[in-house]
């Protein structure tokens, strides 16, 4: 299933905000083996990244997770490093291309800054819900695809 974005008129063109760290990033996970560099989110919404710095699995119970910038904790056998989204060494977007489906509506263009894109969509039909998908490459050239669903109605 994917996230739903607010809805488009047929007659307008809409840009859009999709952090792609956050749909990319996957939650941390309890009793759950990570490597050095991986970089995951927190199911509770603290607003930070946390990337491992020593390998391991982690443990049962939640940590106290950090809510500053560079701090370190230990989660079983793993340390993670506490990163705030604007943080210029976390991966940024490099590239992006697009598939939508049904056919009929389009990405007329496009802003990239660090790990949000903004693409500007044209067209649709209305009362049709289109499936745009981001193919991502990271900096890191790890790639993601991420795909949201952008409803087409009437205002």
């Amino acid at each position: 299933m994917s996230t739903v974005l607010d809805e488009k008129d047929p007659d307008q063109d809409r840009a859009y905000a999709i952090d792609a760290r956050w749909l990319a990033y996957h939650e941390l996970k309890r009793d759950w083996p990570y490597a050095v560099g991986q970089i995951v989110k927190s199911p509770r919404h603290t607003g930070f990244y946390y990337e491992c710095s020593i390998a391991g699995e982690t443990r049962r119970h939640w940590p106290e997770l950090p809510r500053a910038e560079g701090l370190t904790f230990s989660d079983g056998s793993v340390t993670w490093l506490a990163r705030h989204p604007d943080d210029a060494t976390l991966p940024t977007i490099s590239t992006v291309t697009w598939d939508v489906s049904p056919s009929g509506l389009s990405v007329a263009a496009e802003t990239i800054t660090g790990g949000v894109v903004e693409p500007v969509l044209a067209g649709g039909a209305d009362g049709e819900d289109y499936e745009l998908t981001a193919h991502v490459t990271w900096s890191t050239g790890q790639a993601d695809d991420i795909t949201v669903t952008i409803p087409v109605r009437q205002q």
